[in-house]
């Protein structure tokens, strides 16, 4: 069985044994769930944040007050801070944070704006965040195999279970990439509907 969904030019979308009325609650529940997933990871690496705090804090009272200091401390900060920004890049890409050029955007109809939305994830964020991904997993093996650790003395070891996350990072951002297509893709669904 197809069924057509008539858009108000008269051009249907035919689709064998699904309406677009379906494919469009599908594209928006679906969306929703991957957008609440980054949008919990999100929520999880603001505590992160306030680790990062505490760990700096920490770190500049010892040097100050006790004249000590850490490596291993050291270095724990930045690898909090590089976890936070891949992690939670995603969630910034969803909040719309992220940098964009609206010198154009602002301009453009609900419809053009709508499509562009649905486009440019498909087209750029999800295969750039792929990609990415993709190459530094042997980044991140090659790290893993030959056991780096910290080049300082009392430094942290397994240098690749950091590194690991550049791969995880990306492939967030693609998910997202693939929840703001979907959400968009729904949204212009109903705007043809109305």
């Amino acid at each position: 069985m197809t069924t057509r969904s008539e858009t108000p030019s008269g051009h249907g979308l035919a689709v064998p044994g699904v309406t677009t009325h379906r494919l469009g609650e599908a594209a928006d529940r679906w969306g929703a769930r991957l957008d609440r997933f980054i949008e919990r990871l999100g929520q999880a690496c603001a505590w992160l944040t306030l680790a990062l705090v505490l760990l700096v804090a920490f770190d500049v009272g010892a040097r100050y007050l006790f004249h000590v200091s850490w490596v291993a401390e050291q270095e724990l900060e930045w690898h909090v801070l590089a976890v936070i920004a891949l992690m939670a890049s995603a969630y910034t890409l969803q909040q719309g944070e992220h940098v964009r050029v609206d010198v154009f955007y602002q301009h453009y109809s609900e419809r053009a704006k709508l499509w562009l939305d649905v486009l440019l994830p498909i087209l750029v964020v999800i295969p750039t965040g792929l990609f990415i991904a993709y190459m530094s997993l042997h980044f991140v093996s090659m790290s893993y195999a030959i056991h780096e650790g910290s080049p300082d003395p009392g430094g942290l070891p397994a240098r690749w279970a950091l590194k690991a996350f550049i791969p995880l990072g990306f492939a967030l951002v693609a998910l997202q990439g693939l929840a703001m297509s979907l959400l968009a893709a729904a949204k212009l669904h109903r705007h043809y509907r109305n």
